[in-house]
């Protein structure tokens, strides 16, 4: 037996067990936490709501748990968002919306500085800010043309040239519509609206229009004179005739007798 047990390997007993507690737990008063655990505890601990014996017979129904699932949290900043967006519109006598396309900001970047420059603001809004900011004014039919965040560009009038020039240099940006002194035109239009002159070559055109129409007026008021007087030397003209043929024949005559 001694032969065996020198032979085999013994398992080594251990000098010390390891035990959580030293004593026994106390279940029905458990020592409280340190303080970082308690917070963990606090954070982590559900959230019930009150029971359903309590609540009122109107809470009960599942129509109104559908329409308070569906009722939206007022967001502050939303807003104010909204409020920027309609005081762009109230200010703006251009407004021009794009529909975009797959575009990275160094090719966006370069189109936004040249219309800022040229006193023109290029704006991104979701549907839902437009939806908010024009809901009950005469804006409120732009809604239809939004389905998610697209680009707005901002401006007066006579800069359409200018903008429809710029944005050449990036095909992503597509004209879709505007309104042009509150009226909604589709892109045919604007496009045609940037073909016409400036205000003073406008003027200058008006001016010669109404003088050529002051003279041709001045014209035909003077051509029954002219035509009246044109007939008078007409009529002396042939009442002369006469008296000169005879002359004429008086003098061969008396050429002959001679």
């Amino acid at each position: 037996m001694a032969l065996i047990n020198r032979g085999l390997l013994k398992t080594a007993a251990p000098l010390l067990c390891t035990r959580r507690f030293r004593g026994k737990i106390n279940i029905q008063k458990p020592r409280k936490p340190h303080f970082g655990r308690q917070i963990l505890i606090d954070i982590s601990k559900p959230h019930f709501g009150p029971p359903k014996h309590l609540l009122p017979e109107i809470m009960k129904c599942e129509k109104i748990k559908d329409t308070i699932a569906k009722m939206e949290i007022d967001n502050p900043f939303e807003r104010i968002l909204a409020n920027e967006c309609l005081n762009w519109f109230n200010t703006s006598k251009m407004v021009v919306f794009l529909h975009v396309n797959s575009i990275n900001m160094e090719d966006k970047t370069p189109v936004y500085a040249s219309l800022k420059k040229n006193d023109m603001h290029l704006r991104t809004y979701g549907k839902k800010i437009v939806s908010m900011a024009t809901t009950g004014t005469r804006y409120e039919a732009v809604n239809q043309l939004f389905t998610s965040h697209q680009n707005i560009i901002f401006g007066q009038p006579e800069n359409a040239a200018k903008m429809f020039k710029i944005l050449k240099k990036a095909p992503q940006l597509v004209v879709m519509a505007g309104i042009i002194e509150d009226k909604l035109l589709s892109k045919n239009e604007l496009v045609e609206f940037s073909k016409l002159p400036n205000l003073d070559v406008a003027r200058s055109q008006l001016c010669s229009v109404l003088q050529s129409a002051g003279s041709c007026l001045v014209g035909q008021l003077n051509q029954s004179q002219q035509i009246l007087v044109s007939h008078l030397e007409k009529h002396i003209s042939i009442q002369n005739s006469p008296t000169t043929e005879d002359n004429q024949t008086e003098s061969i005559d008396t050429k002959e007798e001679s």
